[in-house]
């Protein structure tokens, strides 16, 4: 650890002015650059890291990498290295605020606010990941807020590449678990989807006040992250739209594949969410066939610029911050950030995805043909077994003529008597008072989850393909739902039958 404050003394060609950050990995000074005649900011690493021979070949690297990004949400990198045993990054000075002060100073944000940051914040994930770099360590202390939220990613330079090893480093996971993937505790192979975890868990904190997963011991982060399923922004904190349950449940997904593949495709979603619109479907989904599951590459939000594009500039001819300086006379520092820590997706080719969608369109179309016969079937059977089927009733006329009369059978307030009554967890929604469980793999949690996505879709009574994240697997299902009787039933997923009512 670096030990005090440096402030005042000389660093190489560096004079420390201010200590302005300090986190799990070093400090952050206010440095004025004796050789160029600038005012920096300048980032020193604990002094063991620099004793790592394994750790100071990729912060060579991936600073160098980093320093690559043209992305303009991304800060600029000026030099980086080692002097006196400590390394160094050296940054474009932004003044501003980290996010985690103006969550601090004014709680939850508008949904549009927190959409048009995480749409910056997104920009620059998606031209790091291009390159090989995997962040690790979003969270809102690595994004600074410029006048106008013009938004900046920082300490890219301490990131990790997606093919490298895990690098472990005690104290790394400090101040970072609450956004950290289910995958990054068991040191699995960290992909870009780690990141879009970790910004889905930024975009709820924004809109809510609060982290996903509350926790204040890594095994208690662990467990909640693993286990618990993603909480819905709009039970948390009343006014946020409805819409953003979706997408935080899809950006929480407890496995990468099932994630939004791209933080753009993240960013597109929050956006369709905060204008009412149709949100994009996810790109991977359970089916509960072997095998099954098909890839979807949701569609650019319009006006949104592709990944990686937008304002260029040029890093020799361009020194000064995207926005002007901001009015120091409320009080707003020079922010920068406060503590980093320091693998990308498989390859496929476009005809294999397109394949695959197209296989799994069509298990999917023939699963919902399937659930449709079955219900048509059903309806068939005699009235003992459907109490909603018509008692048909044979009278003769004072003419002697013979009538066919249909008398609609009493129908029931609840399942069939052969399923489990579930306790109802969220209280009557629209015409929905419950619901229940048909088959011994199906738990109530999902059921409850299956009846409010099924009211959230549409009329009540009507027949209609949901999707329905179970808090036991953290998988989202494909379920048909079809009315039979006095409840809709709703078939799908791995065997699983619920009954709503």
């Amino acid at each position: 650890m670096v030990e005090g404050s440096r402030t005042g003394t000389q660093f190489g060609v560096y004079r420390l002015d201010a200590l302005i950050g300090r986190g799990g990995m070093g400090e952050v000074y206010r440095a004025y650059d004796t050789a160029k005649d600038r005012t920096v900011a300048l980032k020193l690493l604990n002094v063991e890291l620099a004793q790592d021979p394994t750790y100071q070949e990729r912060f060579r690297r991936e600073s160098h990498a980093a320093a690559r990004l043209q992305e303009p949400h991304v800060i600029p990198i000026h030099d980086w290295g080692e002097i006196d045993g400590v390394l160094y990054i050296d940054m474009r000075l932004v003044t501003g605020q980290d996010l985690r002060a103006a969550l601090r100073e004014g709680g939850a944000m508008d949904p549009a606010r927190a959409v048009k940051i995480i749409e910056q914040v997104a920009g620059a994930l998606d031209a790091a990941h291009s390159d090989g770099l995997i962040h690790r360590d979003i969270k809102p202390e690595n994004i600074i807020l410029a006048e106008g939220d013009f938004a900046y990613l920082v300490d890219f330079g301490i990131a990790h590449s997606g093919d490298d090893s895990q690098l472990t480093v005690a104290g790394l996971a400090i101040g970072s678990y609450r956004y950290m993937a289910p995958e990054r505790f068991d040191n699995d192979r960290v992909t870009p989807m780690a990141d879009v975890y970790s910004l889905t868990c930024v975009l709820h904190e924004c809109l809510t006040g609060s982290t996903p997963h509350q926790a204040d011991t890594i095994s208690s982060a662990v467990k909640a992250h693993v286990l618990n399923p993603a909480p819905q922004p709009s039970r948390v904190r009343p006014g946020v739209p409805v819409g953003f349950d979706q997408v935080i449940a899809q950006g929480l997904e407890k496995r990468p594949e099932h994630r939004y593949q791209t933080a753009g495709h993240l960013a597109a979603a929050a956006r369709a969410a905060l204008a009412g619109t149709n949100i994009p479907a996810p790109q991977t989904i359970a089916t509960g066939f072997p095998g099954g599951g098909f890839a979807y590459a949701p569609p650019t939000t319009p006006g949104m610029a592709p990944p990686g594009t937008g304002p260029q500039y040029n890093p020799t001819m361009y020194s000064g911050p995207v926005a002007p300086p901001p009015n120091f006379g409320t009080g707003q520092q020079p922010a920068y950030f406060t503590g980093p820590q320091p693998n990308g997706p498989g390859d496929g080719s476009q005809s294999k995805v397109i394949i695959a969608a197209l296989v799994g369109l069509i298990v999917l179309a023939l699963g919902g043909l399937a659930a449709l016969l079955l219900w048509y079937v059903g309806s068939k059977d005699d009235a003992g077994d459907d109490p909603a089927v018509a008692v048909s009733t044979v009278t003769e006329t004072a003419g002697g003529q013979v009538q066919n009369t249909q008398v609609p059978a009493p129908v029931p307030a609840g399942p069939p008597p052969s399923s489990t009554p579930c306790p109802t967890v969220y209280g009557p929604v629209g015409s929905l008072t419950g619901s229940a469980i048909g088959s011994a793999v199906t738990s109530c949690a999902f059921a409850e989850e299956v009846r409010m996505s099924y009211a959230a879709s549409g009329a009540p009574g009507q027949p209609r393909q949901i999707l329905a994240t179970s808090p036991v697997t953290g998988v989202t299902y494909v379920m048909m739902c079809t009315p039979a009787g006095s409840a809709v039933t709703c078939t799908g997923g791995e065997n699983a039958v619920v009954h709503l009512f």
